[in-house]
Parts: structure tokens; C-alpha cells; sequence
């Protein structure tokens, strides 16, 4: 791994923190406004609406400024998030749940913008593997140390006193990132959104088998990261309890991380088979989810964070490997409107999430079975992709 890369991943540790926490604890605090899903889905849906703008946003900055300086000003969104969950509070609560994740939205739009133009430019071919594999290992400990810590805060301290800590690493962020890579496009003779038509960004046939791969994949991400956390807070309301089902959750996650290693590394079993494994684990969750009691729910979830973690390595590095020969302008391209359509697909299930009541409901079956069926399609999508490039390899050789 490149030492652009090892810097990226020290920012990700930082950013990590405090995108672990938005996830799990500004999604508890909204749930605890009323226990409606609504409200978690409403709040979602506008995070992700602000998220692709801002995103589109980024990649235009990348033209004046460095990744680093995007990264600042990501910071400073969630500065005032923090903000104004500590200090602003009013009625109606559709009104202040918009208020509050339109600052989530700017700052995961605006540090992912310049997180994966960073990726995209300094990974080479297999490098993207080992970085994905690295982020995952960093994103569990994370995921394992951060809930605990932060649900013993809320219990004996409460919400607002966990905000304040959250401005720490909010500076450890802003200080983190004069340290990662000088990358911008100012040498790019033109600007991102000029040759911007999908079918221009996305030239070749395996680029175009992207398209679909991308509105499964948001299909399956937006469920599995949606319910994970409404399961979790179905089943219990203490905050310790949520914090120890979710470092469980890491443990199985920590547990793939092992066994894949293990296998990948004397290719015993190919990575189309596992992204196959993930995605069945994955789908046999969902069915699982049709029957909610606790014990299920937790197994649930389970199963879909196994499929998850596959997803993840698997998928996210093989997309960013068909980029990585392309022009930086191409790539940033390339990069915006993949955000854009998983940020399109996970706003469409999310309107659909609106609907839901309750898990007995025939809307959340009919959800439910349509990402089951997405997650299936996603391995067909993957495959279809590689068999573009053994023919565009064989034509070549024959000719």
C-alpha cells in the first residue's frame, strides 16, 4: 500500500469516530423522539438528499482546493451538527429532524467527495483490496470500542454531554487532515461536470454493468444500515445493551475479516464466491427479518452484517479497480455519479420505508422482499462485469 493510502487511512480513523457515532447515536436519539420508523427514515432520507448535493459539490471544490482542505470544511459540518443537537430543540419535530440532518448530509458528502477521490487517484489494482480490507479492520475496531464508550457516556451523563466530547475528535480531524496526500484537480484542463452524460462517464461495457450493480448495492446498503439499527432498537432500549448487540455485530464482521484473509490469500476460494456467500447471508437475513422476534431480529442482523462486510471489500474494490487506468477527470466523474445513484436508490427505498408501521405490515414484506431480491441480483451484476473484460482481453489477443 502506497504511503497516500496509509495516509488516508490514518484520516479514516479520526473520521471514523465520528461517523460511527452520527450512524448509531443521532439515529437512537431521533428513534427516541417517538419510536416511529418514520421519523429514523424521514431523517435518512434528507441526510442523503443534502449528502449526493454536497457530494456534487466537493468534486467541484477538488478543482480549487485539496482533498485536505474539503476534509476541513467536512469537519466543520459536523461541528454544527453538534451544535445545534446541544443547544437548538423545537416543535414541529419534522422541522427540527430536517434541521438536524442537513449538516450530516453536508459533512458525509463533502468527506466522501474527497475520501474517494483520494482512493481513486493513489490505489493500484490490488492495492485497493488491502486498503478496503484495512478500512473494514479499522471501521470494526471502531465499531467495537466507540458504541461502548459512548453509551456509558449517555447513561450517566447524558446525550448532551457526549456532543461536547464529540468537538475532540472533531479537532483530531481538522488536525488529521494537513496530513493527508496534496491531491486536487486544478491540472485538470476541464471542468467535472462538462462531459457529465452517464452514458460519456460510463464509456466501456464493464463501466455500464456499474449502473445496475450500484442500484442494488444502495438498495442493500440503505436496508441493512437502516434496520440493523431499528432491529437493534426494537429488541431493547437501554443504551448499553444497544452498544453490546452492536459490538457483537462487530465480532462476526472481525471474525470474516479472519477467515477471508485466510482463504484469499492462497485463493482457494475465488473472490466471485465469496461476494456470492455474502450476498446469500445477506438474503437469508432478510427472509429471517419476516418473523420479528427479538432472538430473530438479533440473527438478523447478524447475517446481514456478514453480508455486509463481503459487500464492502468485495464490491467497493472492484469498482474503484476499473477506474483506477482512467484520466483523474474521467475518474472524478466516474466517482461523482457513482455516489449519485447509490445516494438515488437509497433515497428510493427510503420513501418506501416511510410507508412502514410496524414489521407485521404488508409494506415492510414488500420492502423487505424487493432488497432481498437486489442482493441477489448483485453477484449476476458482478459477474457480467468480468466476463466484459476476459472477452475485451480475448478480442485484443485474437486480433
Amino acid at each position: 500500500m502506497t504511503t497516500a493510502l496509509k495516509r488516508l487511512l490514518l484520516m479514516s480513523v479520526s473520521s471514523g469516530i465520528i461517523f460511527n457515532y452520527m450512524g448509531i447515536f443521532i439515529n437512537l436519539f431521533i428513534w427516541e423522539k417517538g419510536n416511529q420508523i418514520f421519523d429514523v427514515a424521514w431523517f435518512n432520507l434528507i441526510m442523503f438528499l443534502v449528502w449526493g448535493a454536497a457530494f456534487m459539490f466537493g468534486a467541484n471544490l477538488l478543482s480549487k482546493l485539496t482533498i485536505g482542505s474539503v476534509m476541513r470544511v467536512a469537519a466543520i459540518g459536523a461541528g454544527v451538527t453538534f451544535i445545534l443537537l446541544s443547544w437548538v430543540h423545537f416543535e414541529p419535530k419534522m422541522l427540527y429532524i430536517t434541521l438536524i440532518a442537513i449538516p450530516v448530509g453536508i459533512t458525509n458528502g463533502l468527506y466522501g467527495s474527497a475520501q474517494n477521490m483520494g482512493i481513486s487517484l493513489f490505489g493500484k489494482g490490488k492495492e485497493f483490496s488491502a486498503f478496503f480490507s484495512a478500512i473494514s479492520v479499522i471501521g470494526q475496531l471502531i465499531s467495537f470500542i466507540n458504541p461502548l464508550l459512548f453509551a456509558v457516556i449517555i447513561k450517566w451523563m447524558g446525550f448532551t454531554a457526549s456532543f461536547f466530547i464529540m468537538f475532540i475528535f472533531i479537532g483530531l480531524m481538522i488536525v488529521t487532515s494537513y496530513f493527508v496526500p496534496l491531491i486536487s484537480l486544478k491540472e485538470a484542463n476541464e471542468p467535472v461536470f462538462r462531459k457529465f452524460r452517464l452514458g460519456q462517464v460510463f464509456s466501456t461495457p464493464q463501466l455500464k454493468w456499474m449502473i445496475p450493480s450500484l442500484v442494488a448495492g444502495g438498495f442493500f446498503i440503505q436496508f441493512q444500515g437502516i434496520f440493523s439499527l431499528i432491529f437493534t432498537f426494537s429488541v431493547t432500549q437501554d443504551k448499553l445493551n444497544i452498544a453490546l448487540l452492536q459490538i457483537m455485530y462487530t465480532s462476526f464482521t472481525i471474525g470474516c475479516v479472519f477467515v477471508y484473509r485466510r482463504f484469499s490469500r492462497t485463493r482457494q476460494i475465488s473472490d466471485n464466491k465469496w461476494l456470492t456467500f455474502g450476498m446469500g447471508a445477506a438474503a437469508a437475513g432478510f427472509l429471517l427479518a419476516l418473523f420479528p422476534t427479538p432472538l430473530i431480529l438479533i440473527l438478523s442482523n447478524i447475517l446481514t452484517t456478514i453480508g455486509l462486510f463481503f459487500f464492502a471489500t468485495i464490491w467497493s474494490s472492484r469498482q474503484f479497480m476499473m477506474t483506477y487506468q482512467l484520466e483523474p477527470i474521467h475518474q472524478t466523474r466516474v466517482m461523482v455519479w457513482r455516489e449519485l445513484i447509490l445516494v438515488i436508490s437509497r433515497m428510493f427505498l427510503l420513501a418506501l420505508i416511510l410507508g412502514i408501521q410496524d414489521f407485521n405490515g404488508f409494506v415492510f414484506k414488500a420492502v423487505m422482499i424487493f432488497s432481498f431480491s437486489s442482493v441477489l441480483l448483485i453477484p449476476y451484476f458482478s459477474k457480467k462485469s468480468d466476463e466484459t473484460v476476459e472477452k475485451t482481453v480475448r478480442k485484443a489477443v485474437e486480433s
